[in-house]
């Protein structure tokens, strides 16, 4: 008998009924180095936001500050909300941010949208960041906001491939100090990463088949 079969015999009529259970891997790779897959299926996030208090409207949580940064929320000024975050370091010049990891897929598109305000001489520029984690791939950074101006503008990132070897990304709001101490911060409000796709791991398939 195989091994693969299962039959039942019925207590009349003597037919047997056989039942597969397949499990099929899904796998979707979508890198532009190569697809390989055996069934591929596409689900769609719609717009729901990938990033933890992308507001700030819980404070600082889900957010960690690069070294010796000064990172709190404020109520004024913010974008939407209640809530926005500002950063910035009295001693140093150079980069400052903050950021947290987020899992990805491989191939999947991701998108990532945000608002700063930027009105100080001493800070060179702002901008937005996606870093692939544990991959060979390089970073993803928005326009660089350079300007000063007294209300929020609107940065975005789009239509970012996740590499081949990449299962998280870093996302991070960035500041870059001109010159030491810079009296007034950045504010980040809004940021929001979203995906068009993730892939499904399995699916369950019972086949039942009858002998002819």
């Amino acid at each position: 008998m195989d091994d693969h079969w299962t039959s039942q015999q019925s207590g009349g009529g003597g037919r047997s009924k056989r039942c597969l259970v397949l499990t099929l891997a899904v796998v979707l790779s979508l890198a532009p180095v190569g697809l390989s897959f055996f069934l591929t299926l596409e689900t769609a996030l719609g717009y729901d936001n990938l990033l933890g208090n992308g507001g700030f409207e819980q404070g600082t949580s889900a957010w960690t500050a690069s070294y010796g940064a000064t990172f709190i929320t404020v109520t004024e000024p913010v974008s939407a909300g209640l809530w926005a975050a500002a950063l910035n370091r009295s001693d140093t010049t150079g980069e400052i941010r903050i950021y947290q990891d987020v899992q990805v897929f491989p191939g999947a598109t991701y998108t990532l949208t945000g608002w700063i305000y930027k009105d100080e001489l001493l800070f060179e520029y702002a901008l937005l960041r996606i870093e692939w984690r544990n991959s060979q791939w390089p970073d993803v950074d928005s326009g660089q906001l350079r300007d000063d101006n007294g209300y929020y503008r609107p940065i975005t990132i789009g239509s970012a491939i996740a590499p081949p070897d990449a299962s998280k990304a870093r996302i991070s709001a960035v500041a870059w100090i001109r010159d030491s101490p810079p009296p007034n911060p950045v504010y980040f409000d809004e940021l929001s990463l979203t995906s068009n796709m993730m892939p499904v791991a399995f699916i369950p398939l019972c086949l039942k088949n009858y002998p002819r």
